[in-house]
């Protein structure tokens, strides 16, 4: 008898930790599937044009290289596919942005089911609702956001890789961390701390004798060979952007100032998952309030996790005296979350989970409030149009009409503000190629000079801050330009005012020649 209720109590507790288990992934499975469809379909709603990095990525993509003047090509890429394939549709990107972040709160729950509770990994992943740059900033779809998915899925698979000792694991390790790094050289921020990590611990260094480690670093570095090649022979470009976006600073005093700039700014970006951690705080389990133990592998391994890639960027900063811009934070703080958690290691009963959603529910709603009011009423207040309602269609259809009709033939080219230029090089039907005023050939390497001069070009820029007349840069690199009435265009609180010339094909100035000397 005592036998059968044994049997019965343990069948029974067994079907209560399945149903525990369950809820708590039909628990992550909602609320993720809320914020991606709330962050696609806000954006949807409220901007009806593509954002700077966008415009940018797309008039890059549209060329195919190996690399361009800011960044590794992935996103360019990735950009120019998606958008082809859903007709210029811009809803493809927002909601590619939010399964950039789903991936990251996938890969954290996958890797905290690894190391802790199922609730544990639940509320650490759910954390990072509470992290500004999961969800404000990614309407607008860029490097940075596209990053964020490869360094998570890296942290969770260098687990596996690393416990379980699979060669699968290593070599996913491996196409990750390129795929990481093709899509922002940031993705190193992950890839350095966890190499140091591999020979500092004890455990992961015992590794180092098998083949795994070796196949990640040999499937990663031959998977990022044609883009070193690039860097190469490119004469560097793209390094050298990141210097011209961070200059050194020589007097110690800005430099702290700037430091500190940035320290500020992402204490402000994890406020409210910190203000969450608080209350999990009340809720600890021991008096122990903080559990970081360098023998424990798995919490070892989340601190460096964490704490690494911000930990290694100020470092780079200090020794080169180069400020870190704010942004830049956003792809450092994917396990912030789970290392919260694995610190304090809350008594997470079904009633305290419940207040954790709940908060988390209201963590979520305040960004969408924001945003909403943001897009809505910013631009009355302030005067200044977001870009992301700027009349993109209609500037590029305007241009394309007034190029028709003075030179009969098509529009292969167009040159000038990086803004203007890139609208047009994406909205207008022919898809111009786009060389920007700030840079030369150099960094258009997809444009052949000759090509450029037997076809002609559009020239762009903001005349109501140069002036309608045609910039000097542009002036003195295209000398029979020809001067065309400014294009004036209304926003919704905005008037726009943009300089226009065009460079005559050189087809057409022979036939002209030709036809002035038969006459």
């Amino acid at each position: 008898m005592m036998a059968v209720l044994t049997t019965l109590y343990k069948t029974l507790q067994a079907k209560e930790t399945l149903k525990r288990e369950q809820t708590l992934v039909l628990s992550f499975a909602g609320a993720v599937f809320i914020h991606v469809m709330v962050w696609t379909l806000l954006p949807m709603m409220l901007q009806n044009n593509a954002s700077l990095d966008m415009v940018e990525g797309l008039a890059w993509g549209r060329e195919w290289q190996l690399g361009y003047e800011k960044d590794p090509p992935l996103f360019a890429w990735v950009i120019e596919l998606i958008t082809t394939w859903s007709n210029k549709g811009l809803w493809i990107s927002y909601l590619a942005g939010q399964l950039c972040v789903a991936t990251v709160f996938f890969s954290v729950w996958q890797l905290g089911r690894r190391i802790a509770t199922d609730a544990e990994a639940l509320v650490g992943a759910l954390l990072l609702e509470g992290v500004y740059y999961f969800n404000f900033p990614t309407p607008e779809f860029n490097d940075i956001v596209l990053q964020m998915p490869f360094a998570a899925l890296f942290g969770w698979l260098l687990h596996k890789a690393i416990t379980g000792n699979r060669l699968t694991d290593w070599f996913l390790s491996g196409i990750v961390a390129s795929l990481g790094l093709w899509s922002r050289y940031s993705m190193g921020a992950y890839l350095l701390p966890l190499a140091l990590f591999m020979i500092a611990h004890p455990v992961a260094r015992r590794r180092l004798a098998s083949p795994g480690p070796w196949i990640l670093v040999l499937t990663s570095t031959l998977l990022f060979l044609p883009h070193l090649y690039w860097i190469v022979k490119s004469g560097f470009v793209s390094i050298e952007y990141v210097g011209r976006r961070a200059p050194e600073i020589t007097k110690i005093t800005a430099f702290l100032k700037c430091f500190l700039s940035f320290l500020g700014a992402q204490l402000l970006a994890l406020l409210p998952m910190l203000l969450m951690a608080i209350m999990l705080w009340r809720w600890k389990s021991s008096r122990t309030w903080l559990q970081l133990k360098w023998k424990n592998f798995d919490q070892a391994y989340v601190t460096t996790l964490a704490l690494g890639p911000i930990a290694i960027s100020l470092f780079l900063s200090i020794i080169t005296a180069r400020p870190l811009r704010a942004m830049w934070g956003a792809p450092l703080w994917c396990f912030g979350g789970l290392f919260i958690v694995m610190a304090i290691r809350p008594a997470l009963t079904t009633k305290r989970l419940r207040y954790f959603g709940r908060a988390w529910f209201v963590v979520l709603l305040l960004p969408i409030a924001f945003f909403i009011l943001d897009q809505l009423y910013a631009p009355k207040i302030t005067g200044n149009e977001k870009r992301t309602h700027f009349p993109g269609t209609e500037l590029a259809q305007t241009v394309a009409d007034r190029w028709h009709a003075a030179i009969k033939s098509p529009l292969k080219y167009v040159a000038g503000d990086t803004w203007y230029a890139g609208n047009i090089s994406f909205y207008s039907s022919e898809r111009p190629s786009t060389m920007f005023s700030h840079g030369s050939f150099r960094f258009s390497p997809w444009i052949d000079p000759q090509d450029l001069k037997r076809s002609g070009a559009v020239l762009i820029w903001d005349a109501t801050h140069e002036g309608d007349a045609i910039p000097a840069a542009l002036a003195t690199q295209y000398t029979n330009a020809m001067l065309q009435p400014p294009v004036t265009l209304d926003g919704d609180v905005s008037v726009y005012r943009i300089g226009l010339a065009f460079v005559t094909p050189k087809t057409l100035e022979n036939l002209e020649t030709i036809e002035h000397n038969e006459k």
